[in-house]
C-alpha cells in the first residue's frame, strides 16, 4: 500500500480533534429518531440529523422548539449533536412512562380545598342535633365527636423539592 493511500485513509478514519460548533434555527424535530434538522444562522449548509441526546435510550432529552436557536456541535465531520437550546418544548428525564412533574401551587390550592370542604362538613356535623337525642343534661346540646379532627392547611413548602425547578413555558 502506498504511503500516499495510506495517509488518505488514516486522514478519514482519524477523529476529528478540531471540534467546532455553530449556532443554528431548528428547522424540524424528529422524535421518532431523536433528532433535528438545522440550519447554521451563517448560512452554511444545512445541517441534518443533529442527534438531541447521547444515546438513543431513556436519559435525559431536551427537545427544542421549532425555530429557536440551538448550539450545534460536532463530535467529527459527519456527527453533531445539539448542545444549547434556547427554547425547550419538552424535557423528558429517564423517559415518559411516569407523567409530567407537579405544578405545585395547581396542587396546594386543590389540598386547601379538600381539606377546608373536609373541614367545613366536620363543623356542620358537630352543630348538627337531633330532636330527642340526649347529650348531657340538654336535649338540644350539639354532640361533639370531631372536632379534634379538622386538617391544616397544605403549604408550597409542605410539599415542594426545590432540587428540579420548572416554569410554566413563558
Amino acid at each position: 500500500m502506498s504511503k500516499e493511500l495510506r495517509d488518505s485513509l488514516r486522514k478519514l478514519t482519524t477523529p476529528n480533534g478540531n471540534a467546532y460548533s455553530k449556532v443554528c434555527t431548528v428547522d424540524s424535530v424528529d422524535l421518532v429518531n431523536l433528532t433535528c434538522y438545522c440550519i447554521p444562522i451563517n448560512e452554511d449548509a444545512d445541517i441534518t440529523e443533529v442527534r438531541l441526546m447521547a444515546n438513543i435510550d431513556n436519559g435525559f432529552l431536551l427537545i427544542p422548539e421549532v425555530d429557536s436557536i440551538v448550539v450545534v456541535s460536532f463530535l467529527s465531520d459527519s456527527s453533531a449533536y445539539v448542545s444549547l437550546v434556547s427554547k425547550v418544548s419538552e424535557i423528558q428525564l429517564n423517559g415518559t412512562n411516569y407523567g409530567g412533574l407537579v405544578r405545585i401551587t395547581e396542587l396546594v390550592s386543590k389540598l386547601n380545598n379538600l381539606e377546608n370542604a373536609f373541614n367545613q362538613h366536620i363543623t356542620l356535623y358537630n352543630l348538627h342535633t337531633h330532636a330527642g337525642v340526649t347529650s348531657g343534661t340538654s336535649t338540644t346540646s350539639p354532640v361533639v365527636v370531631a372536632d379534634t379532627q379538622t386538617l391544616t392547611p397544605t403549604t408550597e413548602i409542605d410539599l415542594e423539592n426545590e432540587t428540579v425547578l420548572h416554569g410554566n413555558g413563558n
